[in-house]
Protein backbone atom coordinates (compact mmCIF):
# COMPACT_ATOMS: atom_id res chain seq x y z
CA UNK A 1 0.00 0.00 0.00
CA UNK A 2 1.93 2.58 -1.19
CA UNK A 3 -0.88 5.87 -1.36
CA UNK A 4 -2.09 7.01 2.10
CA UNK A 5 -5.45 6.07 2.69
CA UNK A 6 -8.71 7.45 4.58
CA UNK A 7 -10.05 4.47 6.76
CA UNK A 8 -13.58 4.45 7.71
CA UNK A 9 -14.89 4.27 11.33
CA UNK A 10 -15.52 0.96 10.95
CA UNK A 11 -12.06 -0.11 9.17
CA UNK A 12 -10.36 1.46 12.24
CA UNK A 13 -12.48 -0.21 14.74
CA UNK A 14 -11.48 -2.99 13.16
CA UNK A 15 -7.55 -2.44 12.90
CA UNK A 16 -8.05 -1.63 16.73
CA UNK A 17 -9.22 -4.70 17.30
CA UNK A 18 -6.27 -6.47 15.15
CA UNK A 19 -4.10 -4.41 17.16
CA UNK A 20 -5.54 -5.23 20.77
CA UNK A 21 -5.52 -9.03 20.02
CA UNK A 22 -1.87 -8.96 18.49
CA UNK A 23 -1.34 -7.16 21.70
CA UNK A 24 -2.92 -10.26 23.88
CA UNK A 25 0.21 -12.33 22.91
CA UNK A 26 3.11 -9.86 24.25
CA UNK A 27 1.49 -7.79 27.09
CA UNK A 28 4.56 -6.29 27.91
CA UNK A 29 5.09 -4.47 24.75
CA UNK A 30 5.01 -1.04 24.46
CA UNK A 31 1.26 -0.30 22.30
CA UNK A 32 3.03 2.17 20.54
CA UNK A 33 5.23 -0.23 18.73
CA UNK A 34 1.69 -2.01 17.76
CA UNK A 35 0.87 1.12 16.49
CA UNK A 36 3.30 2.00 14.76
CA UNK A 37 3.83 -0.68 12.83
CA UNK A 38 0.09 -1.06 11.90
CA UNK A 39 -0.38 2.42 10.91
CA UNK A 40 1.80 3.80 8.82
CA UNK A 41 0.06 3.67 5.67
CA UNK A 42 -2.67 5.54 6.73
CA UNK A 43 -3.73 9.24 7.53
CA UNK A 44 -4.70 11.53 10.43
CA UNK A 45 -7.51 12.08 11.61
CA UNK A 46 -8.24 8.35 11.04
CA UNK A 47 -4.87 7.72 12.38
CA UNK A 48 -5.45 9.56 15.89
CA UNK A 49 -8.76 7.58 16.29
CA UNK A 50 -6.80 4.18 16.13
CA UNK A 51 -4.04 5.38 18.03
CA UNK A 52 -6.23 7.56 21.16
CA UNK A 53 -8.43 4.51 21.40
CA UNK A 54 -5.80 1.52 21.31
CA UNK A 55 -3.61 3.01 23.70
CA UNK A 56 -6.57 4.29 25.65
CA UNK A 57 -7.96 0.48 26.06
CA UNK A 58 -3.96 -0.72 26.52
CA UNK A 59 -3.93 1.92 29.37
CA UNK A 60 -7.37 1.22 31.05
CA UNK A 61 -7.53 -2.67 30.87
CA UNK A 62 -7.67 -3.35 34.05
CA UNK A 63 -10.90 -1.14 34.54
CA UNK A 64 -12.28 -2.40 31.62
CA UNK A 65 -11.73 -5.88 32.27
CA UNK A 66 -13.47 -5.09 35.99
CA UNK A 67 -16.22 -3.81 34.59
CA UNK A 68 -17.01 -6.37 32.34
CA UNK A 69 -16.16 -9.50 35.07
CA UNK A 70 -18.91 -7.87 37.15
CA UNK A 71 -21.39 -7.81 34.33
CA UNK A 72 -20.83 -11.22 32.89
CA UNK A 73 -21.74 -13.72 35.94
CA UNK A 74 -20.32 -17.10 36.35
CA UNK A 75 -17.87 -16.19 33.08
CA UNK A 76 -14.33 -15.11 33.87
CA UNK A 77 -11.81 -12.68 31.58
CA UNK A 78 -9.31 -15.71 31.45
CA UNK A 79 -12.22 -18.35 30.32
CA UNK A 80 -13.59 -16.07 27.25
CA UNK A 81 -12.19 -16.36 23.92
CA UNK A 82 -9.24 -13.92 22.62
CA UNK A 83 -11.53 -12.23 20.03
CA UNK A 84 -14.19 -12.14 22.64
CA UNK A 85 -12.36 -10.48 25.19
CA UNK A 86 -10.50 -8.03 22.96
CA UNK A 87 -14.31 -6.67 20.99
CA UNK A 88 -15.38 -6.41 24.85
CA UNK A 89 -12.48 -4.37 25.82
CA UNK A 90 -12.93 -2.04 22.86
CA UNK A 91 -16.41 -1.69 22.92
CA UNK A 92 -16.59 -1.04 26.74
CA UNK A 93 -13.72 1.49 25.98
CA UNK A 94 -16.03 3.19 23.34
CA UNK A 95 -19.21 3.01 25.01
CA UNK A 96 -17.89 4.50 28.33
CA UNK A 97 -14.78 6.51 28.39
CA UNK A 98 -15.57 8.48 24.87
CA UNK A 99 -19.08 8.40 24.19
CA UNK A 100 -19.63 6.80 21.21
CA UNK A 101 -23.60 6.19 21.08
CA UNK A 102 -24.12 2.40 22.57
CA UNK A 103 -26.10 1.41 19.87
CA UNK A 104 -23.38 1.91 17.48
CA UNK A 105 -20.98 0.37 19.96
CA UNK A 106 -23.18 -2.96 20.06
CA UNK A 107 -23.34 -2.74 16.47
CA UNK A 108 -19.58 -2.51 15.60
CA UNK A 109 -19.46 -5.18 18.24
CA UNK A 110 -21.29 -7.83 16.48
CA UNK A 111 -20.60 -6.87 13.28
CA UNK A 112 -16.72 -7.39 13.75
CA UNK A 113 -16.70 -10.42 16.81
CA UNK A 114 -19.18 -12.08 13.56
CA UNK A 115 -15.80 -12.06 11.45
CA UNK A 116 -13.93 -13.51 14.02
CA UNK A 117 -15.12 -15.70 16.07
CA UNK A 118 -17.17 -18.82 16.89
CA UNK A 119 -21.10 -18.66 15.65
CA UNK A 120 -22.03 -17.95 19.49
CA UNK A 121 -19.97 -15.01 20.04
CA UNK A 122 -22.18 -12.56 18.74
CA UNK A 123 -24.61 -13.10 21.20
CA UNK A 124 -22.68 -13.70 24.49
CA UNK A 125 -21.31 -10.08 22.75
CA UNK A 126 -24.53 -8.63 22.49
CA UNK A 127 -25.60 -9.61 25.72
CA UNK A 128 -22.97 -8.35 28.00
CA UNK A 129 -23.05 -4.82 25.98
CA UNK A 130 -26.42 -4.71 26.62
CA UNK A 131 -26.20 -5.37 30.36
CA UNK A 132 -23.76 -2.80 30.59
CA UNK A 133 -25.09 -0.20 28.59
CA UNK A 134 -28.14 -0.77 30.32
CA UNK A 135 -26.82 -1.09 33.61
CA UNK A 136 -25.15 2.50 32.85
CA UNK A 137 -28.46 4.07 31.41
CA UNK A 138 -27.28 3.98 28.03
CA UNK A 139 -29.82 2.27 26.67
CA UNK A 140 -33.25 1.81 28.07
CA UNK A 141 -35.31 -1.24 29.42
CA UNK A 142 -38.05 -2.62 27.18
CA UNK A 143 -40.73 -3.51 29.18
Amino acid sequence: MSEKTKLTRHQCRELIFKLLFAKEFDKEADPREYYDAYIENTEEPTAEYVKNVFVGVCENVQEIDGEIESTSIKWKMSRMSTATRTILRLAVYEMTMIDVPAKVVLNEAIEIIKLYDDETAPAFVNGILNKIARNRGYIKDEK
